[in-house]
């Protein structure tokens, strides 16, 4: 207690009176303390500038007395047992707070990771309580500050939702028992998982302490289950917008980077937490090195190799229903390939009943071409119900010969929602056999694509049939790139000059050429794929035309190191455990062609190209960023533009003190050329002025 006075004493803040508060059982035992001569030296220190006086507080958590050590005129009008009444509630408040304001209470999820709540719910932050109950002051505090929740008479049991608590739940049963009164049980119901199985006491009999929820959802649920009072039960921590009619312990700010995560985003894994008390399991981060022998993608490959001097992609595009495609691919570009007219003479002549009848078309015109090919080829057929496209043939269903079979067609589909619709539409009208011919799929996921195939095939009498020329699965990576662009262009900050050419109308063909941020190199400003690309068969013309089929291969060879299709763990790009999972920064000197270092940019998850918890990897990626900066002039720092991009949104991530050193080191070494303004703009962006203009940015 002497300890506790001299900081008093000592505090920057002087107290116009210090309270000493107890139980009316340990009064007696208090001013013993109170009145020896240690610490009556320590009293001494506030004489003739505080008065001290012992609070005597009963069970119940009511202050009932109060007793003068050390008086003085000027305070002790303020320290009455009517004054004290009337502000105890506002002081022990603060002390509360007080206890829950400690570094930890509030965990953030590792990097690529959101939590996954006994409620099911998903969010990038969890509150844990315990943290703030690492000493025994803390922890008498706490249940010395619940008394006055507790008006239970018979109180029989206290329920706690996690052991992690049960010390405060032990330290009330220890000041009820000084009392002279009956000790409660004390029992865990585990959170949400264990509510259901719990044996609810008779009502008024019982007392429930949650150590934190986030949204009060639990308290809301045990209010609902066991039917008890509001004031029965009370939630220790929450964050201060979430509370409605409850009364929490204590609320702190969410965290201005918190995320509910409600839809699951791509790229984040879940990290469950469940038991009495989470203690995830500390694995080293994996890295991948990609390699032609293990990650090879051949339905990439084949892809490249039919189209690589081909316009088949663009980045960005818009479809023919005014759809913004992260890579749109051209239809028509499909229908002219040579092996595409075998492979659907071939589908047509195994695939397709002798006893077609009509076609349905995806409403669009490379498919409309496809369909009068198809029609052409099955000439020697009666097509009696003609072509109908997919927007028109509900009208012409009453004309439809129910055994008769029918081919649907598209040339490009993305997850195939069209496709879904025509066979919901046909259930009830067309009994007999369907062959749905696709020329190209680009989507997110080979799960998407077997979904479609599994879902179109399925039928009772197994007469349905989907055929693809091709599947591209390439991860929804880029997807996120661009709609990050998007938002720079809104925020109106110091990257609108750099991005905005990007955006403008006239590219709603798509970008080609320029699907990548262009090099500071003079004259050779577009980013060109080189000869010997590792994952493309040799035959390719040199050009900066490639940039959208590299992206759909990068694309497709990270999403497939992502799936069980690579067998060993070491190389594939996820895991089953708790583990980060990053591109190991050696990939970005393997493939040190810029146009290929940028679509790796791109197309993998910001979680994989974290190094912000990974000081080795961090420092590598500072070295090799201060070279490639430095020779951002040439050839070998063609892609500068791309990687001041990724790490101005977060993309790319270093430690924060090498990202620091890196912009200090970046700014000392551009001029004031218009390119060098631009790299820093998107390597450290400022914000918009007031008035609409971006600050300086050198």
């Amino acid at each position: 207690m002497a300890v506790a006075l001299n900081r008093a004493a000592q505090a920057v803040l002087y107290p116009d009176a210090v309270i000493v508060a107890c139980l009316s059982e340990d009064k007696g035992a208090n001013l013993a303390v109170l009145t020896s001569d240690r610490v009556q030296q320590s009293i001494a220190r506030f004489a003739g500038k505080a008065s001290v006086h012992l609070a005597v507080f009963g069970v119940t958590g009511d202050l009932v007395e109060i007793a003068p050590i050390q008086t003085h005129s000027a305070t002790d009008a303020l320290v009455t047992l009517a004054a004290l009444q009337a502000q105890c509630k506002g002081m022990l408040d603060a002390g509360v707070h007080a206890v829950f304001s400690q570094k930890g209470v509030v965990v953030p999820a590792p990097p690529g990771f959101e939590f996954i709540k006994p409620s099911g719910e998903r969010s990038s932050h969890f509150l844990r309580a315990e943290e703030a109950l690492s000493n025994s002051a803390a922890v008498d505090f706490i249940a010395f500050a619940l008394l006055r929740r507790i008006q239970i008479q018979d109180l029989k049991v206290i329920f706690v939702d996690s052991m992690a608590i049960a010390s405060i739940a032990y330290a009330i049963r220890e000041i009820r028992s000084r009392a002279g009164l009956p000790m409660p049980q004390i029992v865990s119901f585990h959170s949400h998982e264990g509510l259901a199985a719990t044996t609810v006491p008779p009502s008024g009999t019982f007392f429930c302490i949650i150590s934190a929820s986030s949204s009060l959802s639990l308290e809301k649920k045990w209010l609902e289950y066991t039917g008890c009072a509001e004031g029965e039960v009370v939630t220790l921590l929450t964050f201060r917008d979430a509370i409605t009619s409850q009364q929490p312990m204590c609320a702190v700010d969410r965290p201005q980077n918190w995320r509910d995560a409600q839809l699951p985003v791509a790229g984040i894994r879940g990290l469950r937490i469940f038991g009495e008390r989470f203690q995830p399991e500390q694995m080293p981060a994996k890295k991948v090195l990609l390699g032609l022998k293990k990650h090879r993608c051949e339905n990439a490959t084949l892809l490249a190799e039919r189209f690589h001097n081909a316009r088949l992609f663009s980045v960005d595009g818009l479809d023919d229903l005014g759809k913004r495609r992260a890579l749109y691919a051209d239809g028509a570009t499909v229908l002219a390939n040579g092996n595409f007219d075998d492979w659907l003479k071939k589908q047509l002549r195994s695939r397709v009943p002798a006893s077609i009848q009509g076609i349905i078309y995806q409403d669009d015109p490379a498919s409309l071409a496809m369909a009068n090919t198809c029609r052409r080829i099955l000439a020697a057929m009666q097509v009696s119900w003609g072509l109908h496209s997919s927007s028109t043939f509900e009208g012409k269903l009453d004309e439809v010969d129910r055994h008769r079979a029918i081919l649907v067609v598209a040339a490009v589909i993305g997850k195939g929602s069209t496709l879904l619709g025509i066979s919901r539409d046909l259930r009830a009208s067309h009994f007999g056999a369907r062959t749905y011919l696709c020329g190209l799929q680009v989507c997110a996921t080979d799960a998407s694509a077997t979904s479609l195939r599994s879902n179109l095939a399925q039928t009772k009498d197994g007469t349905a049939y989907f055929g693809a020329f091709h599947v591209a699965a390439v991860g929804s990576a880029l997807e996120q790139s661009l709609r990050q662009e998007a938002d720079i262009l809104r925020l109106k900050d110091s990257r609108l000059d750099v991005l905005e050419y990007r955006w403008a109308p006239s590219r709603n063909a798509g970008l080609v050429t320029d699907a990548f941020l262009p090099s500071l190199v003079s004259g050779k400003h577009r980013l060109v794929l080189r000869p010997d690309f590792a994952f493309w068969k040799p035959g390719y013309v040199e050009g900066a035309s490639h940039a959208p089929m590299v992206l759909a291969t990068i694309g497709a060879i990270l999403e497939r190191a992502r799936t069980p299709t690579i067998e060993e763990d070491d190389h594939r790009l996820s895991s089953a455990a708790f583990q980060q999972v990053v591109l190991d920064p050696q990939n970005f000197t393997r493939y040190n062609d810029g146009l290929i270092q940028s679509a790796l940019l791109r197309q993998a998850y910001p979680s994989e190209l974290d190094s912000s918890s990974l000081p080795e990897n961090s420092s590598f990626m500072l070295l090799f960023l201060k070279k490639l900066f430095a020779a951002r002039h040439s050839q070998q720092g063609e892609a500068a533009p791309e990687f001041a991009y990724a790490l101005g949104v977060g993309r790319l991530k270093l430690q924060p003190r090498d990202l620091q050193e890196l912009v200090t080191h970046v700014r000392g070494m551009v001029g004031q050329t218009p390119g060098d303004a631009e790299l820093m703009a998107l390597l450290s962006p400022e914000p918009a002025n007031a008035d609409g203009a971006n600050a300086a940015v050198i």
